[in-house]
């Protein structure tokens, strides 16, 4: 099995849980690395924000003196966006409903980000 099937069976592990929306994979700026997405939905768009949220996270908090943040959720409407750093060099961005239960959900999500680190490296 290659990097990319292995990415990708992770964001299908995620979808599992019918509150997932959607979920995919990028580099650390924005860069499409695997989707896991609904039809119409741009996977371009979708991992540009990855990108975009969780470097806003980052500045934000630095600007404040804190540093070494690994994930960031926000939440639009009825959906969370959530943005975990997978190792050094990629984003697990999830989009699912507002209703998850939030802490399990958290840990699914921690647990494969360290499995895509280590994909990834």
């Amino acid at each position: 099995m290659n990097k990319v099937d292995i990415l990708q069976k992770n964001l299908q592990k995620l979808k599992n849980d019918s509150d997932v929306i959607g979920s995919a994979i990028s580099s650390k700026n924005g860069l499409v690395m695997a989707t896991d997405l609904p039809e119409g939905m741009d996977r371009n768009s979708f991992c540009a924000m990855a990108g975009s949220l969780f470097h806003g996270i980052q500045t934000a908090a630095s600007a404040i003196g804190k540093h070494g943040v690994r994930h960031a959720v926000t939440n639009i409407g009825n959906e969370l966006f959530i943005a975990h750093l997978c190792g050094n060099s990629a984003i697990l961005l999830v989009n699912a409903q507002s209703s998850i239960e939030l802490e399990p959900f958290m840990q699914e999500i921690s647990s494969t980000a360290n499995t895509i680190g280590t994909v990834v490296g």
